[in-house]
């Protein structure tokens, strides 16, 4: 007979394969949704996918991300996606946009203030508060862009995949007027414009797009 021990790491095994299924599945789902059905899209499950995408890397654990989910303000939104796009956002219930927050020593410092001493050390609110604010005076410009864009791409794939778990249809926008949209949604200057992802119920099946053999990405040295 298999011991307590034994049983509670076959469990854990299981797990993990199980989850690892899931998001394999997850991402041979997910597919850039244009056309969406005008079936409401439930803000719980807006919010649910929102806490899971936060679950995303995040270096120095930062997380310099802000959603700001848009329904009334959509058809003023849509006015800034160029083409094609501004269909995309007029159609779809919900568009969350995307940002980041330039100013990365208040993020870290509000990492502690919020986390307090019920989630920190005292170490690590020190780490929060003066070691990580020190580090980040130090890059240039076009660190900080990276380091912004880095984070912003895994937290963003996180949300789609989360959404696309819950049977919700999404699409990663580039193509807006970035110079005008804080104003519009009534955002801070500080925070960064980074995608729109229109997010609703798919109005036709999409089929999976052509992807490279992985034989011709993967370079051996």
């Amino acid at each position: 007979m298999l011991n307590e021990k034994t049983l509670q790491a076959l469990s854990f095994c299981v797990k993990i394969e199980v989850t690892e299924i899931e998001k394999e599945e997850a991402n041979k789902k997910r597919h850039a949704i244009k056309h969406f059905t005008d079936q409401p899209v439930d803000p719980k499950d807006v919010r649910t996918a929102i806490e899971i995408a936060t679950l995303a890397p995040s270096a120095h654990n930062s997380q310099p991300w802000k959603f700001v989910v848009v329904r009334q303000k959509n058809a003023e939104l849509a006015k800034l996606a160029y083409g094609a796009n501004y269909d995309q956002v007029m159609e779809a219930p919900v568009t969350i946009a995307l940002f980041t927050d330039t100013d990365l020593q208040k993020r870290a410092r509000k990492i502690a203030r919020v986390g307090g001493v019920k989630n920190f050390t005292d170490e690590q609110l020190q780490y929060f508060m003066q070691n990580l604010p020190a580090e980040f005076a130090r890059y240039d410009a076009q660190q900080t862009s990276d380091y912004l864009a880095l984070n912003a791409g895994l937290v963003a794939m996180n949300l789609v995949l989360a959404l696309t778990d819950q049977g919700i249809g999404t699409n990663i926008i580039l193509g807006f007027d970035k110079s005008k949209i804080n104003e519009v949604l009534d955002i801070e200057e500080r925070f960064r414009p980074e995608v729109l992802i229109t997010v609703g119920y798919a109005a036709e099946k999409v089929e999976p797009s052509y992807r490279l053999p992985v034989d011709e990405i993967i370079d051996k040295r």
